[in-house]
């Protein structure tokens, strides 16, 4: 029998992920997959200026994004290629996170980057060609048995705490008794990964096609990787979609075969549906998991790394005295509702597609674009949970968000903020704040909260400078959203009582 502070069952870049962050934590982790080694074809193919942020946490965002691309932009056009809606980014833009707003990436190229990255901790232990089986659980913890898939002598393996990344058909979660509940988005798609290995006069950005003889994705992944998506029409099958002579006729408009050629092709049912229970005790679920999306915004492998951001700094607040386990029931309470909005915003860009092919067929034009690219709908954010609005207040538009990122300039060169401020709570202010009481210094110093002075000088990228002129301060959590604001409404006093809620002394 051998223990953990966590074990993990799924080796893919969600668990990897968590992995990771639990072993910069000192943790012991061991981790459970029934693969001998990483998923050699890649498949999710994007993350966001946050990811980012959780690479920079881990140590390894510049090795990262040496081997990725920045987007350039995005937009719907109609089958003739004229643009309905998008937007352009110009090259080496950085968003407000302090890293580009969208990156491409080669999934084993990025799992590869990330299970080094834990394993070069000394950490953590993995099982891999194990299947993971008989989960039990005590008030003290988790058990399960490894198996290895090829045969041989079982292993039973105990921790703390069990983070099952394990996938969309996640046994674990069917173990559990939890469900899928539908958004109502369930779509056959094909999707064909493309090596270049000549010239081509392809986009530059992604698009959505929406054609009235069928709707297509195109992606420019990076470097000579492109991919495009296909939806089934009625009447096609699977076993149709997946022969090769089919696909080079599809991609016949872009592509031929003697500048290209088909690295990865599947067929799949896009899904819109999240899992109704997300926590059973000490097990909790992850990724793929208990959230499926659409891949029209590129937040599926997201929403999972942001699962993990959420709830290991969780799980370590509790594991070191600051918390009590009352706050392991905000991980479900904070990441449902922000994973069920993006996945809603996914289908309902599916479902603009067909609206807007169906368009030019009808003359029926939708009466907005909220929904596309260069729309207005705004991204997801926490409602509640450990946070100073709570969910029945109106949000300002800033608490429950991702802090901005700035550039600081310090002796020894600009450095990003969050490499200042490390996995802690941080009260950041271009001025001096007024003296706190001894229980609020006290409460402070036993979370470790770090008091961060910041004026305008002192910034390098301007990407705070808004926040912090109508704002006294901003108080930051631990996976870098912003607990609450410090203005003239609310003081700081207020704001650390709310904080105080949360946390033993």
């Amino acid at each position: 029998m051998t223990h953990f502070d966590a074990l993990i069952i799924g080796y893919g870049p969600v668990g990897a992920t968590a992995a990771g962050l639990l072993a910069q934590h000192g943790w012991r982790v061991g981790v459970v997959d029934r693969l001998p080694d990483l998923y050699p074809l890649p498949r999710a193919i994007c993350f966001d200026g946050e990811i980012s942020r959780i690479f920079q946490e881990l140590g390894i965002a510049k090795h990262v994004h040496a081997r990725s691309a920045s987007s350039l932009g995005a937009e719907f056009v109609k089958a003739t290629g004229e643009r309905i809606e998008g937007f352009d980014i110009p090259p080496d833009t950085l968003g407000p996170s302090g890293w580009p707003d969208l990156c491409f990436f080669h999934q084993p190229t990025l799992e590869r980057q990330l299970r080094d990255c834990a394993e070069a901790t000394g950490k953590v232990t993995t099982y891999l060609s194990y299947e993971a089986s008989e989960m039990t659980q005590t008030p003290a913890g988790v058990s399960i048995v490894a198996t290895p898939v090829e045969g041989g002598e079982a292993l039973t393996l105990t921790a703390n705490y069990l983070l099952a990344a394990d996938g969309a058909a996640s046994p674990t979660r069917k173990h559990l008794g939890f469900a899928f509940d539908s958004l109502g988005y369930d779509r056959d798609w094909l999707v064909v990964d493309v090596l270049m290995t000549g010239a081509a006069d392809l986009p530059k950005i992604t698009q959505q096609i929406c054609d009235p003889a069928r709707r297509v994705t195109f992606v420019a992944g990076v470097g000579e990787r492109r991919r495009w998506e296909f939806q089934l029409n009625e009447g096609e099958t699977w076993d149709e979609m997946l022969n090769e002579a089919k696909q080079w006729d599809l991609l016949r408009p872009w592509v031929t075969p003697d500048i290209s050629k088909i690295e990865r092709s599947a067929v799949y049912q896009f899904h819109a549906a999240t899992a109704n229970h997300w926590q059973d005790k000490r097990i909790f679920l992850l990724g793929d998991a208990v959230h499926q999306t659409p891949p029209f915004l590129g937040q599926g492998m997201c929403a999972g790394m942001r699962d993990a951001a959420n709830l290991i700094w969780k799980l370590d607040f509790v594991e070191r005295g600051l918390a009590s386990s009352k706050i392991l029931e905000t991980y479900q309470e904070e990441r449902l509702p922000h994973a069920l909005d993006l996945v809603d915003y996914a289908a309902e860009m599916g479902r603009m597609i067909d609206t807007l092919a169906e368009a030019q067929v009808t003359g029926d034009w939708p009466e907005t674009l909220d929904a596309v690219y260069g729309g207005s709908r705004g991204f997801p954010h926490l409602h509640s949970g450990v946070l100073a609005l709570g969910a029945d207040d109106d949000s300002d538009g800033i608490t429950g968000f991702p802090a901005p990122q700035a550039l600081v300039n310090t002796e020894q060169g600009p450095v990003l903020l969050d490499d200042i401020i490390g996995a802690n709570f941080a009260i950041v202010s271009a001025a001096p704040l007024p003296e706190l009481s001894a229980a609020h210094q006290a409460l402070l110093s036993f979370i470790g909260a770090k008091q961060i002075i910041l004026p305008e000088a002192e910034r390098a990228s301007p990407s705070m400078d808004i926040l912090l002129a109508f704002h006294q301060a901003v108080i930051i959590r631990p996976d870098r959203y912003i607990f609450g604001l410090v203005n003239a409404t609310t003081s700081l006093e207020q704001q650390l009582d709310r904080l105080s809620i949360h946390f033993q002394s």
